[in-house]
């Protein structure tokens, strides 16, 4: 009878863990990143009555063992490690990992394992578990000194560092990508051009740059040495140009074009193949060039015009402009805005002219020359002598060059020129100083640090751990988990690898308690205590009959 008495306790003591496994997973109903437990019975050692046996061959069956056990024990408590809901919180620094793994903390001694990742930035700049202040940790190289961004980690230590109100240096600006269309429709700019009323001609035909102005038609008396041309002139720029040109028996008439281009700036004079002079502005777009040719009033040579002056024959405009702008920066930081002009030469190419308030920089080379389209509209190629733009800043020792980028040759990604409406936009590789003032998580787990210029760094990779086996892994309380010989070595990685799950930022999981499984449980335990009682009841009356009998 004792048996039985011991059987009923044993039943009773199962009962009662298992009614403490309910009561556990019900305190922890909304618990965030719990994961509900279960307890699993087994029986316990039999005592063998009657052994079985094989039977007599072709006369006597076999028989059944016959044993009785001693009731029952706690096999284990096995944990339910499916995906708890996920509640979004709002915050930066609440995260959640849906499907498999485990945010890792130091917890000084070791590393621990949790579900939840409720975390904050302390007061040295660490993300910290925030119930118990634990330093998050990070896996790889992300963060650390590269030669390019600033160095937000610390080789060697793997707690997270969100440095809130760092300074983030700025960067000079060394390349520029514009993209946008170019219409070929655009109006071509046009240079002023004026010319001789009347030819210089050669026995009737026009000149050569190497006729001897002497030779000329227009030659009435031989020039000596000692007479001059004289030069009354206007540049591009209205201002006025007063010269004398010596000449004699040996002056060609590329001499004189040669002597009157050393005077102008903004135009150049050119032998037509008519054998007409024509003075033409260097630039598109509306000029003050005139020019007069008149004999020395000593001279023994004298030459014919019909009009000493130069006549205008095309008039000169502007093209279509197609204008932008970029902000710079120069090596301290500082931002600059440079606008940037194209407009289309008579040639069909396209040149881009820079500008800036001379207060904060001057250009030493301002303009790209000669850009050119294929017959698709695709970007071709840059004829000009460069692609660069030169810009020196007060307080700065050295010109800063920036690199202007249109495309690839035979792209239409780039700067095109195709049917449609002109425009062009302009990124480029500087930025201010700043400073950092939030972050942004993605489901692989980077951190991301957001500066106050809008400047985007890459802080930290937040590890994820797995195991091959999470159900040996030991409950340390605080929501956290702990490898044991059965969990298997811990795996770090990045979240969506390896079989992890993905991070989700500014949200938590909640507990996977199922309040209706467990109130199931419940009662499903308290039935089993009373029928277990109700055991030690009965032998307990049964004893008590054995005692009246010797009575």
């Amino acid at each position: 009878m004792a048996n039985s008495l011991m059987t009923g306790v044993s039943g009773l003591a199962t009962h009662q863990k298992m009614i403490e496994v309910v009561g556990h997973n019900l305190a922890n109903l909304n618990t965030t990143g719990f994961k509900a437990r279960r307890a699993v019975f087994s029986d316990v050692f039999y005592e063998t009555v009657k052994g079985g046996s094989g039977g007599a061959l072709g006369a006597i069956g076999g028989s059944n063992p016959a044993q009785i056990g001693n009731g029952s024990k706690l096999s284990t408590i096995g944990t339910n490690f499916s995906q708890g809901n996920l509640e979004a919180t709002g915050s930066a620094f609440d995260f959640a990992i849906d499907g498999d793994g485990f945010f890792v903390v130091d917890g000084g001694n070791g590393p621990l394992y949790t579900r939840a990742g409720v975390s904050h930035v302390d007061q040295n700049g660490y993300l910290v578990d925030s119930a118990t202040g634990f330093h998050v940790q990070r896996f790889g190289t992300v963060g650390q000194a590269n030669g390019l961004d600033p160095a937000f980690q610390s080789v060697g230590s793997s707690s997270i560092r969100v440095p809130l109100g760092a300074t983030v240096p700025g960067q000079v600006t060394t390349q520029a990508t514009l993209v946008g269309n170019l219409s070929p429709t655009s109006a071509e700019g046009q240079r002023q051009e004026l010319h001789t009323a009347s030819p210089f001609l050669i026995g009737g035909n026009p000149a050569l740059a190497t006729t001897l102005l002497n030779d000329l038609d227009n030659v009435t008396a031989g020039f000596q040495p000692g007479d001059v041309l004289e030069i009354d002139a206007t540049d591009a720029d209205g201002s006025t140009i007063s010269h004398q040109i010596s000449v004699d028996g040996s002056t060609t008439v590329g001499d004189v074009i040669n002597a009157m281009n050393h005077e102008f700036t903004g135009g150049h004079v050119a032998l037509l193949s008519t054998g007409a002079l024509a003075l033409t502005a260097e630039e598109p777009g509306p000029a003050l060039l005139s020019l007069r040719i008149g004999n020395g009033s000593a001279n023994t040579g004298q030459i014919t015009l019909a009009n000493q002056n130069f006549v205008t024959s095309q008039i000169g405009r502007s093209g279509e402009i197609v204008r932008g702008g970029v902000e710079v920066f120069d090596e301290r930081g500082d931002g600059h805005l440079i606008g940037v002009s194209f407009e289309r030469m008579d040639d069909g190419t396209w040149t881009m002219t820079a500008e800036m308030d001379r207060n904060e920089g001057t250009l030493v080379d301002n303009t790209i020359e000669g850009i050119t389209f294929g017959a698709d509209g695709s970007f071709e190629s840059i004829q000009g002598p460069d692609t660069q733009l030169r810009i020196q800043f007060p307080n700065q020792a050295n010109e800063q060059q920036i690199q202007f980028n249109f495309g690839s040759t035979g792209s239409l990604s780039g700067l095109t020129s195709i049917a449609g409406d002109s425009s062009i936009a302009t990124t480029q590789d500087g930025y201010a100083a700043g400073s950092l003032v939030a972050i942004s998580v993605d489901g692989s787990g980077l951190i991301e640090g957001i500066g106050s210029n809008g400047r985007r760094f890459e802080l930290a990779q937040m590890a994820i751990a797995s195991f091959r086996n999470p159900h040996g892994l030991n409950a340390e309380g605080n929501n956290f988990f702990a490898q044991s010989i059965a969990s298997g070595d811990v795996e770090l990685g990045v979240a969506g690898t390896g079989g992890r799950g993905r991070i989700q930022s500014g949200q938590l999981e909640a507990s996977n308690v199922d309040i209706a499984v467990e109130f199931t449980r419940l009662i499903v335990a308290q039935r089993g205590f009373s029928a277990n009682a109700r055991t030690i009841t009965v032998t307990d009356e049964v004893l008590e009959e054995l005692n009246s009998l010797i009575r």
